[in-house]
Order: C-alpha cells, then structure tokens, then sequence
C-alpha cells in the first residue's frame, strides 16, 4: 500500500524533497504575477525580481534532483 512506503525513511524524504519542488513552483507562480504587474505598471525593473526568480528556479531543480536521486538509489 501506497501509505505503507511514505511511513519509511525513505518515503519521507522523497515527500520533503517534492514539497521542495512545490514550494519553488509556487513562488515562481506568485513571482511571475508579481512580474506581469509591475511590468505593465512599469514600476520595477527586470534586474530587481531577478535574483527571487533565480532562487525559486534553483529549488525546483534541487528538489527534483534530490527526489529522484532518492528514487533511483543514487549513491
């Protein structure tokens, strides 16, 4: 059963790095509404939501990295 394998070591850590993955997604979901805004108000430059961008970015691609190097038995 699918809640029998989340209840291990490993099924928590595969949760935590996905949560990971989710939580970037939905920061760059809100950053990008944040963009779309202020781009048309012409308010804020590109330069300065760069960096939140780029650290949302960065926690997809390591959370989907930890999570399938813990699915594949990555050593």
């Amino acid at each position: 059963m699918i809640v029998d394998k989340l209840l291990t070591r490993r099924g928590w850590r595969v949760v935590a790095h996905s949560s990971l993955v989710a939580a970037g997604v939905g920061l760059l979901y809100l950053l990008s509404g944040m963009v779309i805004e202020n781009i048309q108000c012409e308010t804020l430059s590109w330069w300065i939501l760069g960096l939140p961008i780029t650290a949302s970015l960065w926690l997809v691609v390591l959370g989907s990295m930890l999570a399938k190097a813990e699915l594949t038995n990555w050593r």
